[in-house]
């Protein structure tokens, strides 16, 4: 090999050289936009560019080369504002992440910490608003539900409703209200009736009581099928008497007695059935309430004694069952 190919083959391997070299320093001019790519963490799924910021969502916020700035957490407070360093609280409620990270590079600049700052906004995770079902439900608790559930479609996360659930007498009571609103359940379940569907707010309470004897009815004496009976919205005593089969053969009708109230103390008062049956009298057709005894005496004169013992036994009954003794 002459001496002009040895000084050819050295100078290629040096250039060869030089070329690996280098390789390494192009790679390194260009890690700040590998870097600002890989940083930009994908969006919470199922959120699309236009979502407005609210509540408990939980946000990322990078600002590149100013790693004092970037924040890998941010919750919006209940207030709706996020807390950015040397800034301080930002309205974020309400916002889509580019408009949150275009006023956060707005004030960083008017508070003369950065020009034409560079940053991004990143949604970690959505809010996850929160309620209460309670009461006679499958699964009482609380229950994550999305913007736009309603009552329904509470009731059916925890479980639906049980058989002993007194759905007339169903309550959604809203976070820092001092009222419950009453709810017919039955109303909604059965019939259709979506007037009372409403939209679920973060902190409600939905409570839907159980049957208890305090919601319940009385029926004795001489009927077909004495016993206790679930109330209704507007139940009579004709309905109650409905429920039990009717007065047998010795049941006087005429001398009905609905009795109320406190069992030491009863108020009485006196159905004469025969005027709503002879004279449409609907006055005789008086409408109970819970713990209401329809007694349906064998003659006109009951005997209060027989009465009073009945009255003291169901009070006793339904202590018991109360407290689940019974």
């Amino acid at each position: 090999m002459s001496k002009t190919t040895r000084a050819l083959i050295s100078l290629w391997c040096a250039a060869t050289a030089l070329c690996v070299v280098s390789l390494p320093v192009v790679a390194l001019e260009s890690i700040p936009q590998n870097v600002e790519r890989q940083t930009q963490l994908p969006a919470a799924a199922g959120v699309d560019a236009n979502y407005r910021l609210t509540e408990e969502d939980v946000l990322r916020l990078d600002v590149w080369n100013e790693q004092q700035l970037t924040n890998p957490q941010l919750q919006v407070t209940p207030d709706g504002k996020v807390n950015v360093a040397f800034i301080g609280p930002v309205q974020a409620a309400g916002l889509t992440q580019a408009e949150l990270a275009a006023s956060i590079a707005k004030k960083l600049e008017e508070a003369g910490i950065i020009e034409n700052a560079k940053l991004q906004i990143t949604l970690i995770s959505v809010h996850r608003p929160m309620c209460r079902v309670l009461g006679a439900v499958g699964r009482p608790g609380e229950v994550v539900f999305k913007d736009g559930d309603t009552i329904m479609d509470a009731i059916a996360q925890a479980g639906s409703y049980q058989e002993v659930a007194w759905l007339e007498r169903a309550t959604l009571t809203h976070r820092g209200a001092d009222k419950p609103i009453p709810i017919d359940l039955r109303k909604m379940f059965n019939f259709g009736d979506l007037s009372q569907n409403y939209d679920l707010q973060k902190g409600d309470t939905i409570y839907v009581p159980p049957e208890t004897y305090e919601n319940k009815i009385y029926v004795l004496g001489f009927v077909a099928h004495p016993g206790i009976y679930p109330i209704k919205e507007n139940t009579t005593v004709l309905a109650a008497l409905g429920l039990a089969g009717g007065p047998n053969e010795r049941g006087s009708v005429r001398s009905t007695v609905v009795v109320r109230g406190d069992p030491a103390k009863p108020q009485r008062v006196k159905c004469d059935l025969t005027r709503l049956f002879d004279k449409a009298d609907l006055s005789q057709d008086l409408v109970l309430k819970p713990g209401d005894v329809v007694l349906v005496p064998e003659t006109k004169k009951p005997d209060w004694g027989k009465v009073g013992q009945l009255l003291s036994t169901i009070t006793n009954i339904g202590y018991l069952r109360r407290y689940g003794l019974f």
